[in-house]
């Protein structure tokens, strides 16, 4: 990870109030209305965090070739109110540990030394929201940059005798006292600066291919064919360049959907051919979103370890493609990705941390997402409605809360990666509602239908699952059951009805037997075991009494205690059904 956060204040729309962008993943997605201040993280990432960090170490020569202060008169803070410039660097809970050990190399000689560093560190003076975050503050961005603490709350954390067995032990030295010495020069030894500041580049909103011949300092396309030719034919000595060019062809081979596509610049080098079934095209008879993707995969393909700035990737793209330039660039490239985006389609298309900028009075703040709740919020903030998205991905319907139970027993054990509230969601549809259920259209001339619910208006890409309560093989599921396959089998979706009696029945026999035992201690045994038999019956001990077991204690016993067999009955052909039907609904390919 080039960076795992950082933090800072008095620039542009960020006032006073420090903003904290951290913790940081490969891919992370900075989501907001329109000039709220979404760029400007990525102005201040771009042209002034390497320059902060070299104030902050007191350095002179600040970052890629800088010798004098990038902080231009438009970079102050534009509200009324006035701001301190601060930066800050985090360290979070997985490297405390690390960081505190480099600081105090010898395990046994420096034990109690990490102990009384980690009380330090840990307490409320560093600590902000789970990690430690180490600000340095000046009141301009010329001045000398000093960490900014509150002496008289941190001088609380140890006892005198403490402090001095920590300067000890950090600076090896002797002597001295508390306010002048073991305090100050303390903290100064625990206080943290990154070690180097990564490459940052930025491609900006507006990108278009450059004409031959063109050069550009950066990756907005200018120049773009250029780049492309050196690597599609590398001198002999540079022949691993050839593997990005192979990588940018196979990345329009998945966007276009054809195995036979492949880029080329011709020996004139004035355009970007596409080859194609057979044809040769220009790149731009292609239309503008496949343009787009062109440029964005080939600068993160020829950059290597390096922080890419995207403004507003979606322009131009289909929500699908939007969703496979982050996968490729998630998976195939090696440099981290700041996405500045109205768009909510990416909020689920790659693991990613989520950022929210909004804005109050001309100052911008920034909270960091991490529940359902405040990924709702963003929608709404982004003027997104219900009725805006037609369709949850996908929905499966069930009878009561253990079917639920076993269905995403068996979708954990199936596939892992499918979750539950992003992929698909399960709904209850109780026994009592079932006959009032339909599948089919309610806008379509069917007088049957008017007088039922209509699942389809709630999700068209549907599927129902109930018991046959078939009691031998050659029996017939009841005229409702029958409807409601018919229905949900003309699709999108289908029904699941059980092979055997019920869902219980998908199960080991001798397991639920083990399982009612071990929620009812009253229970002997089970009156019978089979396919079509009721699993939950059972007989009480010394007594004939016959009892049924509840269905969501029996199967939060089963899940719990024992693997998952998929390869029961025709389990696991209805699970291939079920998981196929629910990577169709989410575009994912099967």
């Amino acid at each position: 990870m080039l960076l795992k956060g950082f933090g800072f204040s008095g620039y542009r729309s960020v006032g006073d109030e420090m903003v904290r962008i951290g913790p940081l993943k490969k891919v992370n997605l900075i989501i907001g209305q329109n000039n709220v201040g979404k760029s400007n993280i990525v102005n201040f990432l771009n042209d002034q965090y390497a320059y902060f960090v070299g104030k902050a170490k007191n350095q002179q020569n600040f970052g890629r070739n800088q010798q004098e202060n990038p902080f231009k008169d438009i970079d102050h803070h534009i509200s009324n109110e006035r701001a301190q410039h601060r930066v800050s660097f985090p360290l979070f809970e997985g490297d405390i540990d690390s960081y505190i050990n480099q600081k105090l190399p010898d395990e046994r000689q420096h034990a109690v030394h990490r102990q009384l560093a980690r009380k330090v560190l840990c307490s409320e003076c560093f600590m902000v929201d789970g990690a430690i975050w180490f600000t340095y503050k000046a009141g301009n961005p010329n001045g000398t940059f000093e960490l900014e603490i509150n002496v008289d709350e941190v001088f609380q954390e140890l006892n005198e005798r403490e402090w001095q067995q920590l300067w000890n032990g950090l600076t090896r030295s002797t002597g001295g006292n508390l306010r002048q010495h073991w305090l100050p020069e303390t903290i100064k030894a625990l206080a943290y600066l990154p070690d180097s500041t990564p490459d940052v580049e930025v491609i900006p909103a507006i990108r278009k291919i450059g004409g031959a011949g063109s050069e550009a300092n950066d990756y907005s396309g200018e120049g773009i064919i250029e780049r492309i030719a050196k690597i599609q034919n590398p001198p002999l000595a540079e022949q691993d360049l050839k593997e990005k060019f192979v990588s940018i062809n196979g990345f329009i081979q998945e966007v276009l959907e054809n195995e036979t596509a492949e880029i080329e610049i011709p020996y004139e080098r004035n355009m970007v051919l596409i080859h194609m079934d057979g044809k040769t095209l220009p790149l731009e008879s292609l239309g503008t979103g496949v343009h787009e993707v062109v440029i964005l995969a080939a600068a993160a393909t020829l950059l290597d370890e390096t922080i890419l700035c995207v403004e507003e990737p979606e322009l131009h793209l289909h929500p699908l493609l939007q969703r496979k330039l982050v996968k490729y660039l998630s998976e195939k490239t090696e440099n981290q990705y700041f996405f500045t985006t109205h768009s909510a389609h990416l909020l689920d298309a790659v693991e990613s941390e989520i950022f929210h900028v909004t804005q109050v009075d001309g100052v911008s703040s920034v909270e960091a997402i991490s529940s359902t709740k405040q990924r709702s919020n963003i929608c709404n903030d982004l003027g997104y409605k219900a009725s805006d998205i037609l369709q949850a991905n996908c929905v499966i319907w069930v009878e009561g809360p253990s079917d639920r139970i076993y269905l995403n027993y068996w979708l954990e054990a199936h596939s892992p990666d499918l979750v539950e509230g992003v992929h698909y969601s399960i709904m209850f549809y109780g026994g009592r509602l079932f006959s009032h259920l339909t599948a089919l259209d309610q806008d379509i001339e069917n007088e049957a239908a008017d007088d039922l619910i209509s699942v389809r208006k709630l999700n068209r890409n549907t599927v129902i699952m109930f018991d046959s309560d078939k009691n031998r093989s050659r029996a017939c599921i009841n005229a409702t059951k029958q409807r409601l396959k018919d229905e949900f089998n003309s699709g999108p979706g289908f029904a699941w009805v059980t092979k055997g009696r019920e869902v219980e029945n998908y199960l080991d026999f001798d397991k639920v037997e083990e399982s009612v035992k071990g929620v009812h201690p009253s229970a002997s045994n089970l009156v019978n075991k089979g396919e079509w038999e009721n699993l939950l019956k059972y007989k009480k001990r010394r007594s004939i009494e016959e009892k049924t077991a509840s269905k969501v204690k029996v199967a939060r016993h089963y899940v719990k205690n024992n693997p998952a067999d998929l390869d029961i009955s025709d389990l696991r052909e209805r699970m291939d059904q079920l998981v196929g039907f629910i990577n169709s609904a989410n575009g994912y390919e099967i």
